[in-house]
Order: structure tokens, then sequence, then C-alpha cells
């Protein structure tokens, strides 16, 4: 009866893990429920990210009420930031399909611009929306405090890069690919992915904040 009550004991670390695993199957559920009209896909990861970021810093209140304040509270900057990152991916899809039809010369100097544009591009997807949700910048402010963090974490930039690319990459390598990732994020996907980020994530700000406290103890 005793290992009964201890099994289901709130502070228990199996309940805590259950806990947190509900927590981001809602995650989830909020996440693809607020991205259904497209648009608004930038404030849901701003929503989702920062969520997360509260998961992980052991400050969250309530999930569902604190999920809907993050995205109202952002909804601008996270869509005008969602939709710049949008018109690049479209304008370097476009790029790429076009490259190898230019001259020898043409096609070097297309696809290194290219190259270096989708990097660029892919550090600002990694970091923006979980700093527009921690930090009240503007959205300038925030994009250039990514050229500076994201060099001065470099571990961490490469591996939100590698990792968020690698899954991307896998889902549009075969029709079966796609189907099983729209299965595994309808279903958890999303939150448990960015559960990934976000533990990087959260080391990066961590740093910055612990240089902020010393700052102003000096």
């Amino acid at each position: 009866m005793t290992s009964m009550r201890k099994l289901f004991d709130i502070n228990n670390p199996v309940m805590r893990l259950l806990a947190r695993v509900v927590d981001l199957i809602i995650l989830n559920t909020l996440f693809i429920l607020t991205s259904l009209g497209i648009v608004t896909i930038g404030a849901s990861f701003c929503a989702l990210q920062t969520s997360i970021q509260k998961l992980l810093r052991h400050t969250s209140g309530s999930l569902v009420r604190d999920y809907f304040r993050i995205f109202r509270e952002n909804f601008k900057n996270a869509t005008i930031a969602w939709l710049g990152i949008l018109a690049l991916a479209l304008i370097l899809f476009l790029d790429f399909r076009l490259i190898g039809r230019l001259p020898i010369v043409a096609e070097f100097f297309m696809g290194a611009a290219a190259i270096i544009l989708s990097i660029v591009t892919g550090v600002v997807a990694v970091y923006i929306f979980a700093l527009i949700g921690r930090y009240e910048n503007p959205l300038k402010t925030s994009l250039r405090n990514i050229a500076v963090l994201s060099l001065q974490n470099l571990f961490q930039t490469l591996f939100l890069l590698v990792y968020n690319g690698f899954i991307i990459y896998f889902t549009f390598t075969s029709p079966a690919a796609l189907l099983t990732m729209i299965y595994i994020l309808t279903f958890g996907g999303f939150a448990f992915i960015n559960l990934g980020s976000g533990v990087m994530i959260k080391q990066v700000f961590d740093k910055i904040e612990k240089t902020q406290n010393n700052k102003r103890e000096t």
C-alpha cells in the first residue's frame, strides 16, 4: 500500500516525468490549433517555445492560459518574423531551382550567395521566436541580438542548425518519410522537437542573463 502511494505521489520522479509528457502533448495540440491559419504559425512558435522555456525553468503557471497570453502579446512581432522567414525560404527555393540553368561563373557566385543566405535565415529561424517571447525588444533589436549571440554560442548555434535541418531534410526525403513525420508531429512531435531546441536555447539565454547580472553587481 505504501509503495502504491509513493508511485502516485506527485513528487515521484516518474509522476513528474509523466506530467511533463502530458504538458508537452497539450502544448503540441495548442500549437496545431493556433497554426491552422498559416499566418499565425509565427505567433504559435513563439508561444510554444516560450512555454517550453517556462517548463524547463519550472516557472510555468497555467499552461493553457500562459500559452494564449504569450501568443496574443507577441503576435505582431512573431508574425512579421514568420512572414519574413517564409518569404526568404521561397526566394531560396526559387534560387536553387534556377541556379543550375546559369553560366558556370554566375552559378558559382549565386550558389555561394544562396548558401550564405540559407545559413543566415536558418540562424534567425532557430532563435527569433524564443527571443521574442522572452525579451521585450523591438524586432530590429532582436535580429541584431541574434547576430551577436549566434557567434558567441557557436556550439549551440551549430547544434540547432544541424538538428532542425536534419528533421526538415528527413521529412522531405520520401513520401513515406513525410507521412511518418505528419503522424509524429500530430501526436506530440512539434513540442518534443522544440524541447530539444529549447534545451540549447536555454543554455544561450542563461549565459546572457548571467552576464547581465554580473554587470549589475559590478
